[in-house]
């Protein structure tokens, strides 16, 4: 199935002149030896080839470009020389180091990455220094994910009110607030709680290394130089499910739907306290590791 997928995307950038090409994150510098990821404060130890290689990934070309730019300095095969590209853009790729996107009409190109590109190309932003800017960039990225769900949900809504909604417009209209408040409690809670683990961990810690990567359907922060407290982890999801209890007691109190709505789509957080998800089995392992660490000083 997978490789069905695939087909069919490089047909239809074929058909659309798109090429995908490769580039540099914004936080990662290429030296001679080193290719360094200042987010992380993080380096890996490159050859002369793999700098050649990627002093190329300037957004502008494709893997068959930088072949054929370095075929005649090397004595391989173009064949061979693709091979070894790819090898080291993927294990770059692999590490974040390198991104790709696909380029050719600028409208056709800003439609396939914005609809298809970002769910089959990793991108990383750096986080900002102002907390509020932090928060607006979750909000955005998240936003950005939820596209596709955006343009299967809004055309069918706007036919189905258009044309059949001529005697309960009223009670229509307010399902679709009630749907819609649902999401975006969903979508701000999700936002809170990423946002929370980035605040605490700064609050804790002077200076900390770390990304917000956006992969495929996921949202997450990577982080290297500072261990994640148990204070940060908890945080994280109890913040937003604290908030949303609150709403559910509004509701309560004036009867109103929507607000209830508000509520659970922020309560919906506490899932991730559970041991089975990642916040969980860090709260667990950070509980166990406590517990065995005054067991063996005693």
């Amino acid at each position: 199935m997978k490789l069905f997928v695939i087909f069919i995307i490089e047909k239809l950038k074929s058909l659309l002149k798109l090429r995908t090409v490769f580039f540099i994150p914004k936080d990662v510098c290429i030296g001679e030896n080193l290719i360094v990821d200042n987010a992380l404060d993080k380096s890996v130890k490159l050859n002369h080839v793999a700098y050649n290689i990627l002093s190329l990934l300037d957004g502008n070309n494709t893997i068959d470009d930088i072949a054929s730019l370095l075929v005649e300095k090397y004595e391989v095969s173009k064949q061979v020389l693709e091979r070894d590209i790819n090898i080291i853009v993927n294990n770059l790729q692999e590490k974040n180091l390198v991104e790709r996107k696909v380029i050719g009409n600028k409208l056709l190109a800003f439609l396939f990455n914005l609809t298809i590109g970002q769910y089959l190309y990793k991108k990383r932003y750096s986080i900002p220094k102002s907390k509020i800017a932090t928060f607006l960039l979750l909000f955005y990225i998240v936003v950005k994910k939820l596209l596709i769900m955006w343009i299967a949900i809004i055309i069918p809504i706007c036919f189905f009110t258009s044309n059949f909604s001529l005697n309960f417009n009223s009670e229509i209209y307010y399902a679709i607030g009630c749907y819609f408040t649902f999401i975006f409690a969903i979508i701000i809670g999700f936002v809170l709680h990423e946002w929370t683990h980035i605040v605490v961990t700064q609050v804790q810690n002077k200076e900390v290394h770390g990304y917000i990567l956006a992969k495929r359907f996921t949202v997450s922060i990577v982080k290297l130089n500072t261990e994640s407290s148990i204070m940060s982890i908890l945080l994280g999801p109890l913040i937003p499910s604290i908030l949303g209890f609150v709403f559910i007691f509004i509701s309560l109190i004036v009867q109103d739907l929507m607000i209830f709505l508000l509520g659970i789509g922020f309560v919906i957080n506490i899932i991730n306290l559970l041991p089975f998800t990642k916040d969980g089995n860090g709260i667990l392992e950070k509980i166990l590791m406590k517990k065995m660490m005054k067991g063996a000083i005693k």
